[in-house]
């Protein structure tokens, strides 16, 4: 039944010039005695992209990435009415990182503007609330959810799963409220388990150690991650997909493509066999840019679309996890 709902518009990128392969992180943790080999192999990575800049931050890559999707879509920023900027790793607490970049590309001033911090999921449960909003209110015809990390940046060098497994980016995904169309959202799916609230921090000790304590050592201000289990989260994908896809009157095999958190490769596949689905449906781009956190399943539908492996109508999922841990699982038809 056709209706007012968001359609995907526009999905653009950015990302630092310089690479660094494993063969970096295989020696730096050598030198510690400790071989990462059988880690790169399940995450999956062979290079990422890593800023050499030290004035290039999460905020100026988000920019970037916002400049060339209002380009793409041929939009203005006077279009937008309703930026929400995404970040594990914000650059400024006060004033948002979405104002700053409003401010940068040159919004209207009759526009809503605020940042979500949830992680890794961060820019899947934005698009999901954004989606909704945009449903119930045609007054905002252009949405712009902008994704960037800088995990390495606060990142110990000597924690493995840390250092040697993220990289930088920024991305934007433009949408687009439109009267009358079978495209756009359908459905999304959540999943939380807080027990394990305690696994990663950041910072470690908290923000007032971080900024007061003045005997903290640097190492206490940065990202601590116990290891963990991340089975359970992947696999609460599997259930999510199943109930969304029944419950919408669809099939596995009427959705064409999944793009999930790049954060590990087996885990990828984990949930596609548990699926039964074939594997080009879930596209891998962890190898090329390492784990980018929030922005790693909106990259993949842009470097899908680049191959042109994607077609307007086509069913699609998103499904990340952030910290925490917590699930978003959303379904469109793009």
């Amino acid at each position: 039944m056709k209706r007012r709902n968001a359609v995907i518009k526009e999905v653009a990128y950015y990302h630092p010039e310089n690479v660094v392969t494993n063969e970096f992180y295989l020696d730096h943790f050598n030198k510690m005695g400790r071989d990462i080999t059988p880690l790169l192999e399940i995450t999956g990575r062979n290079k990422r992209y890593i800023s050499k800049d030290p004035n290039e931050t999460m905020l100026t890559m988000g920019i970037e990435a916002s400049k060339s999707a209002l380009k793409k879509a041929n939009l203005k920023a006077e279009d937008i009415d309703l930026i929400v900027f995404s970040s594990g790793t914000p650059e400024y607490v006060q004033p948002t990182n979405a104002v700053k970049l409003h401010y940068a590309i040159g919004g209207k001033k009759k526009t809503t503007v605020y940042d979500v911090n949830c992680n890794c999921v961060g820019m899947v449960v934005a698009l999901e609330q954004v989606c909704r909003v945009m449903r119930d209110n045609p007054k905002i015809k252009y949405a712009l959810i902008v994704g960037s990390e800088q995990l390495t940046k606060y990142s110990r060098f000597e924690e493995e799963i840390t250092y040697s497994n993220f990289g930088d980016s920024g991305c934007a995904l433009l949408l687009e409220n439109k009267e009358e169309t079978e495209s756009g959202f359908i459905d999304s799916d959540c999943f939380t388990d807080s027990t394990l609230h305690e696994c990663i921090n950041f910072p470690a000790m908290g923000l007032s150690k971080a900024i007061h304590d003045k005997h903290l050592p640097i190492s206490d201000k940065l990202i601590q991650w116990l290891p963990f289990d991340t089975d359970e989260a992947f696999a609460s994908a599997v259930d999510g997909i199943d109930r969304m896809v029944q419950d919408n009157g669809l099939h596995k095999d009427d959705i064409k493509k999944y793009f999930f958190s790049q954060f590990a490769k087996k885990n990828i596949d984990m949930v596609r066999e548990k699926l039964e689905v074939s594997e080009e449906k879930f596209p891998y781009i962890g190898d090329e840019f390492g784990y980018t956190g929030t922005t790693s399943p909106m990259i993949t539908l842009a470097k899908t679309l680049e191959r042109g492996e994607l077609a307007r109508g086509e069913n699609i999922v998103f499904w990340s996890v952030g910290a925490g841990i917590t699930c978003s699982c959303v379904l469109m038809k793009y």
